[in-house]
């Protein structure tokens, strides 16, 4: 009778140990892989308005160097899912912009772009007018706080136009900066 009690206690205590659950396997199918990041877009979804500062630094002809330091127009910017791209974003504004981007764990990640920028300022009493394409590296976008996203990209272009008949070729180094003021 002892043996038979004993091997009921010991056939217990194996099923209640083969029955414990591993922590690392919460779900107790015995798959010990860790959970894949969750990964959430809906904090970058919405409108927004938006204000770009631009802060430049235009040379021309490698000899004069002159500033540009302005405000652009508020834009409304709208940022929806990409149906085409696992955590994909599209943002578009009221200005032309469209950009896409992922987002995974880091933040947004926006796709580099090219913007047109239209230059009409004043060096030295000298009127100068022209326009140039610059480049735009994104950093990456931490998610939206109490609705406001802020951002600086990188800004590098070339151009070239005809002054008084003169060519003049200029390059363009600095930074934009896009700040949320509103969303919704």
């Amino acid at each position: 009778m002892k043996k038979i009690i004993f091997t009921f206690i010991a056939l217990a205590a194996l099923v209640m140990c083969g029955c414990e659950k591993d922590p690392n396997d919460p779900s107790g199918n015995g798959n010990n892989t860790p959970d894949e990041p969750v990964i959430d877009i809906t904090p970058y979804l919405g409108k927004y308005l938006m204000t770009r500062h631009t802060d430049l630094t235009i040379t021309a002809m490698n000899m004069f160097t002159f500033p540009l330091d302005r405000d652009l127009d508020v834009e409304t910017v709208t940022i929806k899912t990409d149906p085409q791209v696992e955590h994909g974003i599209i943002m578009t504004s009221n200005d032309g912009l469209y950009l896409r981007g992922v987002v995974d764990t880091a933040g947004l990640h926006l796709q580099n772009d090219t913007i047109a920028l239209n230059i009409d300022t004043t060096y030295n009493n000298f009127p100068v007018k022209f326009s140039v394409s610059v480049s735009m590296t994104h950093p990456v976008i931490l998610p939206p706080v109490d609705g406001k996203m802020e951002w600086t990209s990188v800004a590098e272009g070339t151009a070239s136009t005809t002054i008084l008949g003169i060519p003049v070729t200029a390059t363009i180094t600095g930074d934009m900066r896009y700040r949320t003021v509103f969303s919704n």
